[in-house]
């Protein structure tokens, strides 16, 4: 799988999910989907860190939080760069509200701890 088969695919994920669910269970079912291309093999791995890393990018929700969501359940430590990163603009107000830093820090010390 490529990067952008990986986008296509959570983007897929995504699109098709029901809209009455909360976001605790899209966060559930997107860790859930997640395990088995992370675990395959390498190719797939990346493929999907890059396309985790593509949505930490976008700064929107769902997608960003999702990312932060997935990286934190799997310890990527990959993408501990992007998440501190993002966690520097919300707290310097350049993206999200400043609430969302708390959640960010609480899944940066999950993912260092499952990582």
């Amino acid at each position: 799988m490529s990067a952008c088969e990986a986008t296509t695919w959570l983007e897929g994920e995504l699109k098709g999910f029901p809209e009455r669910a909360d976001g605790e269970e899209l966060y559930r079912f997107f860790v859930r989907i997640t395990q088995k291309p992370l675990s395959t093999d390498a190719e797939d791995r990346q493929a999907l860190i890059d396309a985790l890393r593509e949505w930490l990018g976008t700064r929107t929700e769902p997608r960003t939080m999702l990312a932060v969501e997935i990286a934190a359940a799997h310890g990527l430590l990959e993408l501990r760069p992007d998440i501190e990163a993002l966690l520097s603009d919300v707290k310097a107000e350049k993206a999200f509200l400043p609430f969302y830093a708390q959640s960010i820090e609480k899944a940066l010390q999950r993912m260092l701890a499952a990582g």
